[in-house]
């Protein structure tokens, strides 16, 4: 779950002043990116976020957090967000990198696009680069003048994320964004589940620098490169695997590019408990919501063809499996029971992650719904 918080500013261009007219929305928004490269600054926020199912509240937390900015460069130090953010990060543009520093295990190294940070510049987030800024107006927060702009994502054709608004109360003086808020509906396929997460950015402190010392910014050399906490790695080609499915037809991944494809590694075992059956449903229910949209699902178990097509067809699954596991999880890296491995339609691998995070990830890699 990423939160969104981002800290940019710019001035309106004076054309728009001088005839007396209201900028645009994606006017007020291109300068409030622009102030990440060219300003050199320290902010504070504190962040909420809540996630529920009907009337139920199921996930919250609140912490907060101090930016150091001087483009390429950026610093983020966290508390009371661990479970969706490291205490630590270093952002590197240039490099499209990403360091983190959990105390106990030491830095490591990820790819940038689709992290916290890459939302100081749009290109780096291949979800949140695609709001339309639709709305806009003049507000009082605080004391302080502000522009309130407003945007919507376009849904995805998997219908993952029906909804998507965003808020952003940028202070019409320094263009810093004062508030920021996030609502959306996240839907999980084949468990007909609706969640709605409200998140939340509200601005303590910011003050403009000369510069910042280069130390603040520095990592130890040679940092190992790891999976994001949504399991996003350095992409590269996936080996070219192909077996006959449990019901005989032959698949190999070569022939699925041009796809999103999903390799799900899971186990049958002697019976199936509740949290297998809910991946399965998950996955089944992706199948389904991606066939002829660029999605597509393959399964990786192990044990008896027959039994397992028997298995799969009184589940009412009908993604195509093979029983190789111990050839694809050793060709893929992959050493949990149940675990998906996420491939782009270029044929590298994007990530490797648990099944209820791959409806995030996926966001990030189907294209968005024709828009009107």
């Amino acid at each position: 779950m990423r939160l969104a918080v981002v800290v940019l500013s710019f001035l309106i261009p004076l054309g728009a002043w001088a005839q007396g007219g209201f900028p645009s929305p994606e006017t007020v928004m291109e300068g409030y990116f622009d102030l990440y490269r060219n300003k050199v600054f320290t902010a504070s926020y504190v962040l909420t976020s809540t996630s529920t199912y009907g009337k139920e509240e199921l996930f919250s937390l609140a912490g907060s957090l101090i930016l150091w900015m001087e483009y390429p460069r950026a610093r983020v130090e966290a508390s009371g967000l661990e479970e969706v953010m490291y205490p630590i990060l270093v952002a590197d543009f240039e490099r499209n990198a990403l360091y983190s520093c959990v105390p106990e295990a030491g830095w490591r190294k990820h790819v940038l696009s689709g992290n916290w940070l890459a939302l100081v510049d749009p290109r780096y987030d291949p979800l949140l680069s695609r709001i339309r800024y639709t709305e806009l107006e003049e507000d009082i927060l605080e004391g302080e003048a502000v522009w309130v702009v407003r945007g919507t994502i376009t849904p995805d054709p998997l219908g993952i994320l029906p909804r998507a608004e965003v808020t952003f109360w940028i202070d019409k003086e320094t263009y810093i964004d004062r508030k920021v808020k996030i609502l959306f509906d996240t839907y999980m396929p084949g468990l007909d589940i609706l969640f709605t997460t409200e998140q939340l950015s509200e601005l303590t402190s910011f003050k403009e620098a000369v510069d910042i010392p280069d130390d603040r910014f520095s990592v130890p050399p040679d940092v190992p490169a790891a999976p994001d906490l949504n399991g996003r790695v350095f992409p590269y080609p996936a080996p070219d695997l192909a077996g006959t499915t449990v019901t005989g037809e032959e698949l190999s991944l070569s022939k699925l590019l041009g796809n999103v494809v999903i390799v799900f590694f899971w186990d049958l075992g002697a019976e199936i408990d509740e949290h297998m059956g809910l991946n399965l449903l998950l996955m089944e229910g992706i199948r389904e919501r991606g066939e002829g949209k660029g999605v597509r699902v393959v399964g990786v178990t192990d044990g008896d063809p027959e039994i397992v097509a028997a298995f799969l067809e009184g589940f009412g699954a009908e993604m195509p499996t093979l029983t190789a596991r111990d050839e694809w999880a050793e060709a893929l890296g992959v050493t949990e029971e149940t675990w998906c491995v996420v491939i782009d339609r270029e044929g590298n691998v994007y990530a490797k992650a648990d099944p209820f995070t791959v409806p995030a990830l996926l966001l990030e890699l189907v294209e968005p719904e024709a828009q009107s």
